[in-house]
């Protein structure tokens, strides 16, 4: 985003700027927790599979489970960036950004207005950076799910197969 250009907008425009990024900084927000706690369940999901398939393979000897267990443990792997993930930026402007001598030659109108301008430049890269954090958050949890459901299809097949070759050994 280039250096918005004070003298071009009133004190109003800016605020109006600065009120539909904070609302859109919020909704990005949300989008994120939303996600994780989506996450935090589908690996809850995840693990009940997974010491259901060990279990099985404990008790019964039955090896068709790994296919569960491994497809589980992938997903779970996928999943682990969504639950903790790297970087999240907050609403707001750093106080460093803020406090600088470079605000100190402004009149007290220009001045908000150069704080506003400060503020919204902020919120726009937090907001860039927050949307690039969903949309892997996005692909990662959409992975995690095409691999368990691919491991159930696989697990699936090769059962079906299975009981029809012993069912034509009967």
């Amino acid at each position: 985003m280039n250096a918005i250009e004070t003298e071009k907008h009133t004190k109003y425009s800016l605020e109006l700027i600065f009120s539909e990024a904070d609302k859109m900084a919020t909704e990005l927000l949300g989008s994120i927790a939303e996600n994780t706690n989506k996450s935090f369940i589908l690996i809850a999901i995840y693990f009940s599979i997974l010491s259901y398939s060990f279990f099985k393979v404990i008790e019964n000897h039955s090896f068709l489970y790994f296919i569960l267990i491994i497809g589980t443990i992938a997903g779970s792997l996928f999943l682990r960036k969504n639950i903790f993930p790297n970087t999240i930026c907050f609403k707001g402007a750093l106080p460093e950004n803020m406090i600088q001598e470079y605000f100190s030659s402004f009149s007290e109108e220009s001045l908000d207005k150069e704080y506003l301008a400060t503020q919204i430049e902020s919120y726009n890269c937090a907001m860039i950076e927050n949307k690039e954090t969903i949309e892997k958050m996005v692909k990662r949890f959409k992975k995690s799910i095409y691999i368990v459901l691919f491991s159930f299809s696989l697990f699936g097949l090769i059962s079906a197969f299975l009981f029809s070759a012993e069912c034509l050994q009967l």
